[in-house]
């Protein structure tokens, strides 16, 4: 039996990416509708706004985070099998891109490297919830 489920992985990727943009597009819009100094932000200073804003960095950690863990239990839920493995593949585009940013010098280093360990765990912790609500459903009906 293989233990890696492509499509899951693929449609994880996928759920975790999507969300993440989706939920982010309100905060976004916040940040970028109070700037500091009354006047909108030109095309150079709306990066400097997002990297200043602590709202925009905490929404994003927590919120990226939970559609990692989303994601992790889609590709969990797909798979049907080795569910926190799948969860944790379901991370690779998410590591992708932190790469990226990471060697184009995008953004806060140390952020960005601390999310190059936390994305692969937090799809994982969504694969672990899938396997737990597996288990749960299992020890139901036989008993």
């Amino acid at each position: 039996m293989k233990r890696v489920s492509f499509k899951g992985v693929a449609i994880g990727n996928v759920v975790d990416i999507v969300t993440s943009n989706v939920v982010m597009v309100p905060v976004m819009i916040y940040v970028l509708a109070s700037p500091p100094t009354g006047s909108p932000p030109g095309p150079g200073s709306i990066q400097e706004a997002f990297e200043r804003s602590h709202v925009f960095l905490a929404a994003s950690s927590i919120l990226g985070g939970l559609c990692s863990i989303l994601g992790g239990y889609v590709s969990a839920r797909i798979a049907k099998h080795e569910e926190i493995l799948n969860g944790a593949l379901s991370s690779i585009l998410c590591t992708s891109f932190g790469i990226f940013t990471l060697v184009n010098g995008i953004g806060h280093f140390w952020l960005h490297l601390l999310y190059l360990l936390l994305s692969p765990a937090l799809g994982a912790f969504g694969g672990y919830l899938r396997s737990r609500q597996t288990a749960r459903t299992l020890d139901q009906t036989a008993a």
